[in-house]
């Protein structure tokens, strides 16, 4: 049996360990959002003073918690230039590297948006394509639909079916602005447009906008809407 003063050595031993992960967690700088030719996957929270080597070639795109973004291309090695802004929070980061490392398997997140066929909606729009939650961030709101080949007739109801909105999309045209004050945060909402299967979503409005597009995507994220979170990223 361990004897009292082992014991404590090794609960040092161990509060040490686990305050330098937290120191480790809490001096991360950068995240990696997309990546070719290198190890480091979208994903990766970079800690300060982290080296970083990168063969002819290989590319990477890092994130700052206050939304300034730094590209580097190979051949590279070194040290990506540390920011600290004044209102930095570890959490912003904590919930995009969950939210990359959930959708970056077997493919880079971002890699997989870009090479997809179907184009991608503008950050913060309104996918009418599908169903599901639906994160609100402008005034007026902005639909976007896939095929814009025809005009169609779009009409916009509330959970119980009663209309809130009906007007014409113009062929061509990709958006459709609506105007904010038909929604209510936390409400469901049927789009019905001819030709098309209706579509159901629940709305997050947000309670106020948000110039950080770290922010942006971190508070998507948290409301269920990681299409549009990844958007966000993707436009930086």
């Amino acid at each position: 049996m361990l004897n009292l003063v082992t014991k404590r050595a090794l609960a040092l031993l161990m509060g040490g360990y686990l305050l330098m992960g937290a120191s480790l967690a809490e001096a991360g700088q950068w995240l990696v959002i997309d990546a070719e030719g290198t190890m480091l996957v979208p994903g990766t929270l970079l800690v300060e003073q982290q080296e970083v080597i990168l063969a002819e070639g290989a590319r990477l795109t890092l994130l700052s918690n206050d939304g300034q973004t730094l590209k580097l291309a190979g051949p590279y090695s070194g040290i990506p230039e540390q920011k600290i802004a004044a209102n930095w929070k570890e959490k912003n980061l904590v919930v995009l590297v969950s939210l990359l490392q959930g959708h970056s398997q077997p493919a880079s997140a971002l890699g997989g948006l870009r090479a997809s066929s179907r184009k991608t909606p503008p950050a913060g729009a309104v996918d009418v394509d599908r169903s599901g939650k639906q994160c609100l961030s402008s005034d007026p709101v902005v639909l976007w639909r896939g095929n814009a080949i025809s005009q169609e007739s779009v009409i916009l109801t509330d959970a119980r079916g009663k209309t809130l909105d009906s007007r014409t999309w113009p062929m061509g045209e990709a958006q459709l602005n609506v105007p904010a004050y038909y929604f209510s945060d936390g409400q469901d909402y049927w789009i019905q447009r001819r030709g098309s299967a209706a579509v159901k979503f629940q709305v997050h409005k947000i309670a106020q906008q948000m110039a950080n597009p770290v922010a942006l995507a971190t508070w998507m994220a948290e409301n269920g809407c990681q299409a549009q979170a990844l958007n966000v990223l993707k436009n930086l």
